[in-house]
């Protein structure tokens, strides 16, 4: 009788403790606003943009990210507004974003035009119900935007 009991425990647990992963990231990063704090190499902040602390600060409804539970999401840089696509996983860290729509133009901006360039070549996110980093290459470097609720 306990050998049974403990056979059927063991088929059971993997459709208990089984997940989606792609659910647990949803749970994660929708229904916020995620604003753009900073952008960084490894732990040091990236300092290509000399005044990204006064742009971002004029700039208090732009560089945004909203992620929608149907893997749709809506972002904003400065007068450029794009919409698209979203794909990750909880249990290996990958990360896209696929931009399908984008309208306006930040080309006069270098740190707008990268914040659409870094969505767009995202590959990797860690984060928790506050803080989001998502992971992109710029240069061949290994970067990332790090995000707060806003």
């Amino acid at each position: 009788m306990k050998t049974k009991i403990l056979v059927l425990l063991l088929a059971i647990l993997p459709i208990l403790s089984g997940c989606n992963n792609t659910e647990n990231v949803k749970g994660m990063i929708t229904g916020k606003t995620w604003r753009l704090s900073c952008f960084m190499y490894n732990d040091d902040l990236i300092t290509r943009y000399p005044n990204a602390d006064e742009i971002l600060k004029n700039n208090p409804n732009g560089f945004y990210l909203k992620f929608n539970e149907n893997n749709t999401f809506y972002g904003q840089a400065i007068n450029c507004s794009f919409s698209g696509t979203w794909s990750g996983d909880g249990k290996t860290n990958d990360f896209s974003m696929n931009i399908t729509s984008i309208a306006g133009d930040d080309s006069q901006q270098v740190i707008a035009t990268d914040f659409v360039k870094a969505v767009k070549a995202a590959y990797s996110y860690k984060g928790d119900d506050n803080i989001l980093s998502i992971y992109y290459k710029y240069n061949g470097s290994n970067e990332h935007m790090v995000f707060k609720v806003k």
